[in-house]
């Protein structure tokens, strides 16, 4: 008889850890926000206009309770690779519906292509002429030449370099369709950071801007570069004028040869 009451007290005393094992698993669950969903992030840091890969993609686990309906789903991979940002993103964060310009509506406004920390800043129409070439998503550096007589009339200087451009004539759509044509009158606008914008706004009540249209790999920044005066370029013209005269010189007879 005892034999008996003592395996079922046993079995009692199982039966209660067991339910207190569930019940601390349930508690855990809801404590830290149920169980795990996997989503995609950012692998690196994807820049505004961007064309998604899966290399550019990582996978992490989120508990349901902080998954929302714009985040992606890590089964969702094969629809969203190919399609581009209309956002930048930096490494780890998560990547959302609204990111995505095929599926943002914000994206079609020019505040939705600002990143975070950035500005955006209007330049003169009259300080672009790439005969309708210039197109939203290019790089381009910034040259202004002053007409104030204490910096030095006629100076020119590499103001800034590799700044984004958000929009060209009013339009803020990346197109890689070579034969579409970019705006060739109206307005440009750029990406800069604060300080940056002040610059280019004094910069712009001082003098005359021109921009200077970068390849699409190159984001180099080029240090102390100097600057143009009148003086400068008088100089070339009388070299060039000197060697039509005289022809060239034995060293480029050389080289020639």
């Amino acid at each position: 008889m005892k034999k008996v009451q003592w395996i079922a007290a046993l079995l009692a005393a199982s039966g209660s850890v067991g339910l207190m094992h569930l019940y601390l698993e349930r508690l855990e669950a809801e404590v830290s926000g149920g169980p795990k969903v996997p989503v995609l992030v950012a692998a690196e840091d994807v820049p505004i206009g961007s064309q998604l890969s899966e290399k550019s993609l990582a996978v992490r686990d989120l508990p349901l309770a902080y998954v929302e309906a714009r985040h992606i789903k890590a089964n969702e991979l094969r629809k969203i690779v190919g399609a581009r940002t209309a956002s930048g993103l930096k490494t780890n964060e998560a990547l959302l519906w609204s990111d995505l310009t095929q599926f943002s509506d914000h994206s079609r406004m020019l505040s939705g292509l600002v990143q975070n920390g950035m500005r955006a800043v209007a330049i003169d129409g009259r300080s672009v002429d790439f005969e309708g070439l210039l197109r939203p998503g290019d790089r381009v550096d910034v040259v202004f030449t002053s007409n104030d007589k204490e910096v030095g009339s006629g100076s020119t200087m590499t103001l800034l370099q590799n700044l984004l451009v958000l929009s060209v004539g009013g339009d803020i759509t990346r197109s890689d369709d070579p034969n579409k044509r970019g705006y060739s009158h109206g307005g440009v606008t750029l990406s800069a950071t604060v300080e940056q914008a002040q610059v280019l706004t004094q910069a712009q009540q001082r003098g005359r801007l021109a921009l200077t249209l970068r390849n699409a790999e190159d984001i180099a920044v080029l240090e102390s570069l100097p600057e143009t005066t009148a003086k400068d370029v008088l100089g070339a013209k009388d070299r060039q004028e000197w060697r039509a005269t005289k022809g060239p010189s034995p060293k480029e007879i050389e080289h020639v040869r």
